[in-house]
């Protein structure tokens, strides 16, 4: 994978972040896979940094991620990261997950929108400065992850409330993405952690959260490996979500 369009970063699980596993925690891992975009897109001249003298903002549409295995506490890995394909609106991003050994741990799959900080609404992709990231992309070739699928949840009954506060806030000032994962993953109990392996996660966007918002998540089990989850604020779905996962 060596290739200058390619943004591998070296990472070590330090004793802070794992979960009670012993594993990288997966919000902390999902942090460090968002923050590897961020680098990435910085370095060749569509970041966050670059965007926002435009009133611009990249805004996760859609992430899926799978894993064979977690890093655990002080051992290395890495995560590479690249551009594969850029629509009018959106653009995917993959991710790769590797252990010290070059080993593949997991992949990763997104899609993100750039938006006009002020309106909120989406921008054209193509007609970004000096051709946006035209020039650094990749393609995807047999990646060994699926795209994002369909996620409905028909229940009317809530199995958890939460209600957003400042420390859930991103520098947009909505709820963090990785929140909502943490939320999700609070609906398995600490046993359910301990003796099955998170295979899957898919997290579909569709609205935002801010601070004190009272967010109601529904569930329904499709089988004993797969569960959907959505999270709601009032009448709005705010995330969509599919997990699956394996009994170890």
């Amino acid at each position: 994978m060596e290739n200058e369009n390619i943004g591998r970063y070296g990472f070590c699980v330090e004793p802070y972040t794992e979960d009670a596993t012993g594993h990288v925690s997966l919000s902390f891992l999902g942090n460090q896979i968002l923050r590897c975009a961020g680098m990435h897109a910085t370095a060749h001249g569509f970041g966050y940094e670059q965007l926002i003298e435009q009133n611009l903002v990249w805004v996760l549409s859609r992430l899926v991620l799978t894993f064979e295995d977690r890093p655990k506490t002080l051992e290395h890995y890495t995560i590479s990261t690249w551009v594969t394909k850029v629509y009018r609106q959106f653009t995917e991003r993959l991710f790769r997950l590797e252990a010290e050994s070059g080993e593949p741990m997991g992949y990763g799959f997104s899609i993100w929108a750039a938006i006009d900080y002020k309106t909120r609404q989406p921008i054209d992709l193509e007609k970004l400065p000096d051709g946006g990231f035209s020039s650094v992309l990749l393609p995807k070739d047999d990646f060994p992850i699926s795209g994002a699928g369909r996620v409905r949840v028909k229940s009317e009954e809530p199995v958890y409330q939460y209600r957003a506060g400042f420390s859930d806030l991103d520098i947009n000032g909505h709820v963090n993405s990785m929140r909502y994962l943490e939320m999700i993953l609070n609906l398995f109990s600490a046993d359910f952690h301990r003796t099955h392996q998170i295979r899957r996660i898919e997290l579909q966007f569709c609205n935002e959260s801010y601070c004190g918002d009272t967010l109601l998540l529904f569930r329904e089990d499709r089988n004993e490996n797969v569960c959907d989850v959505e999270i709601r604020k009032g009448d709005a779905v705010i995330v969509r979500a599919e997990i699956e996962t394996a009994a170890l």
